[in-house]
């Protein structure tokens, strides 16, 4: 069986339960910050064009259960004050796509069906995390307008000159080491909003992911842990 996904964020406020659709916009980022490497995270004017346009607010509780259900049409989805952003038919069809670190770009079915999603919203350790059932991948895709999104309220980020506390990571557990899959995949790195606070980036499937000021494993120089997703 596959086991539970997760997204984590660090130095987050609180989140509630509210999932569904709803329009907002991300404002530029405002504070002139030094030119970011290919795959550091990078203000918020830098990211590309096809980028989905959010608004994210802090008001909510730290725990929360939310179900939502993905069509063939997509859909953006607010899990607290964090959202995840679906272009239509950009979810592979899990009864028969494959699934695992080797294959994030292979072709796939997208779904054509509805598809009930799980999430578990929790706060520990200074984190939250995100756990998702089931364990899902993405159509692939050159073009940005198709590829889904996962953006995180990081309200520190207002006003920051340095964006590296706020790169959304892969986690293999909470707390545990983080993984930069950007240095090996570029379309994979995260922007940040300084004006609102919020960090957006691109997900290839459903898997851990941290916002952390602490230490982070680049794959390209050294051994990581391994993906958590069979």
């Amino acid at each position: 069986m596959r086991r539970k996904s997760r997204i984590a964020a660090a130095s987050l406020m609180g989140l509630a339960t509210f999932a569904g659709c709803r329009e907002g916009v991300v404002s530029p980022a405002t504070t002139t910050i030094e030119a970011p490497s290919a795959s550091a995270p990078a203000p918020m004017s830098l990211a590309p064009q096809g980028r989905p346009a959010l608004g994210l607010t802090g008001a909510a509780p730290d725990s929360t259960a939310v179900d939502f259900v993905v069509s063939p049409n997509g859909g953006v989805f607010y899990l607290g004050n964090d959202a995840v952003v679906f272009p239509a038919q950009s979810v592979c069809d899990p009864a028969t796509s494959s699934y695992g670190p080797s294959t994030w770009d292979d072709p796939c079915t997208p779904l054509q069906t509805q598809l009930k999603v799980h999430a578990e919203v929790r706060r520990s350790n200074g984190q939250t995390s995100i756990d998702f059932t089931p364990s899902l991948r993405f159509v692939p895709s050159s073009n940005p307008s198709r590829w889904v999104w996962i953006a995180m309220y990081t309200p520190d980020a207002v006003g920051a000159s340095s964006l590296d506390s706020f790169n959304i990571l892969w986690a293999k557990s909470l707390g545990g080491a983080t993984v930069d899959e950007a240095p090996s995949d570029a379309t994979l790195r995260t922007y940040v909003d300084t004006f609102q606070g919020m960090s957006l980036r691109r997900i290839k499937h459903f898997s851990g992911f941290t916002i952390t000021s602490g230490r982070s494993c680049d794959p390209a120089t050294e051994s990581c842990p391994e993906n958590p997703n069979p």
